[in-house]
């Protein structure tokens, strides 16, 4: 459900209202196996939970508060289901998220995951429960985790400063120490909320 919107007016932003699940097209879940899928929808519904969870929320709106950041129109945030594309010729650039201002959409991707290792021991990291899980997922579980926080930070600092005249290595630098500086501490915080997303995603199987 998106937020009202007077026309011609600035709006408070409470983003997590807007997340949601992509829809992947057909011929890219072709690509993927039965597991592969199951895998990755559960990613997809844990990493929405996580960004809906309200100590995560709160963060968020830190920094929308800090930051003093307004929108004029919504801003359609997508949980991608599959991983981004390699970049051509740069296969160790893996792209987490973006901020398209034509379209007001932020897209956040899933990290790059061996599809041996989810179609083997991986399959249950979602639903396992959190005491059941090695420390390998528990290690894993927390990257995915400050990934999604992190590039959820990320995009919507691109949201302000999109709205101004700055060269493209200007924003990003920009951009990429303000979420350094909000991410500051986030082990500290993180546990509860990856408790509760875990929770409620091993409660909704499928």
């Amino acid at each position: 459900m998106h937020q009202e919107f007077d026309r011609g007016s600035s709006t408070p932003w409470n983003p997590e209202i807007d997340v949601r699940i992509a829809n992947p097209p057909p011929a890219l879940l072709k690509k993927y196996t039965v597991k592969e899928k199951a895998f990755s929808y559960d990613y997809a519904n844990f990493v929405v939970r996580l960004l809906r969870n309200e100590i995560v929320t709160h963060r968020i709106h830190q920094v929308i508060l800090t930051e003093r950041i307004v929108i004029d129109k919504p801003v359609d945030i997508r949980v991608m289901v599959f991983p981004a594309r390699t970049f051509r010729g740069r296969q160790n650039r893996i792209l987490h998220g973006s901020y398209s201002q034509s379209t007001s959409q932020i897209s956040l991707y899933p990290l790059r995951i061996p599809k041996e290792w989810i179609r083997g021991e991986g399959l249950d990291l979602f639903r396992a429960g959190f005491q059941g899980l090695s420390r390998r997922k528990l290690k894993l579980l927390h990257e995915i985790s400050e990934s999604a926080v992190s590039t959820m930070i990320h995009e919507i600092l691109h949201v302000k400063f999109q709205q101004r005249d700055m060269s493209r290595y200007g924003e990003e630098a920009l951009v990429r120490k303000l979420e350094s500086q909000f991410m500051q501490g986030w082990e500290d915080w993180i546990l509860v909320p990856v408790q509760q997303a875990l929770a409620l995603t091993e409660g909704n199987p499928g």
